[in-house]
């Protein structure tokens, strides 16, 4: 059987999200320093600069950290819940769109 880009993309992201959370415990108090919280606001600050191409590059944290930035600034998505699930979905709709294509564009077009 032949997966297409975006089906293989899709099971990539369902791989990552299964085994995303294994050895959390070691990497759980190297996070929690003053640097991690800048990191966040820095990347919800350039999260609508990010282009299609550039958000299936990420890890699923920086893709979290991203579209959570993205559903804060953007009226339309008021109450959308930034779980896994929605991650896939715009990890699909990356794979169809243009490279160029901004997440503010895609987030937006999903909530």
């Amino acid at each position: 059987m032949r997966f297409g880009g975006g089906m293989l993309c899709a099971l990539s992201v369902v791989a990552a999200l299964t085994f995303g959370g294994c050895g959390d415990d070691e990497d759980g108090p190297a996070q929690s320093g003053g640097t991690g919280a800048q990191g966040a606001s820095g990347a919800e600050g350039a999260s609508s600069d990010i282009t299609a191409e550039e958000f299936l590059a990420k890890l699923l944290p920086e893709k979290e950290l991203a579209v959570e930035g993205v559903v804060a600034s953007v009226p339309s998505c008021e109450g959308v819940k930034v779980q896994p699930s929605f991650i896939l979905v715009l990890s699909d709709a990356a794979t169809q769109a243009e490279p160029e294509t901004p997440l503010t564009e895609l987030v937006e077009a999903e909530c």
